[in-house]
């Protein structure tokens, strides 16, 4: 028998490898395969998984409670203290209480693990999800092998890569029972405003279906204060916001994250997760803490690294004719591609192979590349910087700005 031939219908039979391939994991392959007759160092802006180590207080008490005895355990759907903590970033970032609004917080293994979660919990065969392109497609994904409907909506720079909820027809709404959205927002940058999720929440409740924030990089914020959807009145009843510390506190191989929701959609996700996993280590919870209860200190440091890399790249980028714009939120420029590239998987091949310069294509709405500022360096920051204004000046297919 074929290997192919076991794979499940549900999830594409015989084709599932011709349909199924992760985005990241096609590029990093590619990645791989130049790395081996590169002529130069590669200048890495691909996936973004910070350059940093986490803060030595969150890697000793990792340490620590390591060595205590009754951390060995299942974590099962967590420990308390952690959600405990976890309310108390939501106060002090959010200004969200979760007590007054009856949130509940459940702990999972990454965000990862929550966007396939929440979809095994809710969506049923032939129910519709609305997800925004370009995105993260892991719950959706997860939707449409459990026989669900994807439907996207495009976020393009005139819109302010905000979906416009409007152009969704009357019957996809009627067939929806998770509308996912992602602000702050990778790969563009943009923000949500309070106005916005109001708007979405009044569809939300005349047509029943539930709001799934993916809230990842919710605290880097560069001019505005972090927004939860949980800002907005009675968004308890229709929604659910997925945090992580993979982005603002440098643990992304820690997989540790939080979903939040009220108590009755939480006690439902739960039992979902009881049969998934059985918990992220009781140590990892306990550094994760530590991570919040220093974040007053760390966060502002974070947020000026990526913010001076962010202002440094652009500059640079601009000065070539990739134009683009220094975000409001998370660590990613979205560069619009040159005119004479039909794709933008093209034009990152191009970048590649020309140049050495890694990063990530997208060509579901606007032709556009992400540099993440996450990128290793191995000199200093001055001369990855010159190295990179010297490489872009070598490539002479960049149309002049009328």
């Amino acid at each position: 028998m074929n290997d192919n031939e076991l794979i499940s219908t549900r999830l594409g039979g015989k084709d599932f490898f011709k349909t199924s391939y992760y985005k990241f994991e096609k590029f990093s392959q590619i990645k791989k395969q130049y790395l081996k007759q590169a002529p130069y160092p590669i200048l890495d802006f691909g996936i973004g998984e910070s350059d940093q180590m986490p803060p030595i207080a969150v890697l000793d008490e990792l340490t620590k409670q390591a060595y205590i005895y009754e951390n060995r355990v299942y974590a099962d759907n967590g420990i308390e203290p952690f959600k405990a903590a976890a309310k108390k970033h939501l106060k002090e970032i959010y200004q969200i209480d979760c007590d007054k609004q009856h949130l509940a917080i459940n702990h999972v293994i990454g965000a990862k693990s929550a966007l396939c979660i929440i979809p095994f919990a809710f969506v049923s065969d032939e129910d519709v999800v609305i997800c925004t392109t370009p995105g993260y497609q892991v719950l959706p994904t997860m939707a449409k092998w459990l026989k669900g409907k994807i439907y996207e909506v495009p976020l393009t720079k005139q819109n302010q890569y905000l979906p416009n909820l409007e152009s969704i027809p009357v019957e996809i709404y009627q067939k929806t029972k998770i509308f996912l959205v992602n602000y702050p927002n990778s790969p563009t940058g943009a923000i949500a405003t309070k106005e916005f999720y109001a708007q979405l929440l009044k569809k939300a409740k005349q047509y029943g279906f539930l709001i799934v924030n993916d809230c990842v990089y919710g605290p880097l914020t560069y001019h505005t204060e972090p927004l939860s959807i949980f800002s907005i009145p009675d968004s308890e009843n229709y929604c659910i916001e997925v945090h992580s510390l993979s982005k603002a506190f440098n643990m992304t191989g820690f997989r540790i994250g939080f979903m939040v929701a009220n108590e009755k959609l939480m006690h439902i996700l739960k039992e979902v997760k009881d049969n998934m996993d059985s918990g992220q280590y009781i140590p990892i919870q306990y550094a994760a803490m530590k991570a919040f209860e220093n974040e007053s200190h760390t966060l502002p440091q974070l947020k000026g690294h990526y913010y001076r890399r962010l202002t440094q790249v652009a500059a640079i980028l601009n000065k070539h004719h990739l134009y683009c714009k220094v975000p409001e939120a998370t660590f990613y420029l979205y560069v619009q591609v040159p005119s004479t590239f039909k794709t933008a998987e093209d034009f990152a091949l191009y970048l590649l192979y020309q140049a050495g310069i890694y990063t990530i294509p997208w060509d579901e709405a606007e032709p556009a590349v992400r540099f993440a500022m996450t990128y290793s360096i191995q000199t200093t920051e001055h001369d990855f910087l010159v190295e990179l204004d010297r490489r872009l000046s070598h490539l002479s297919f960049f149309e002049k700005k009328e």
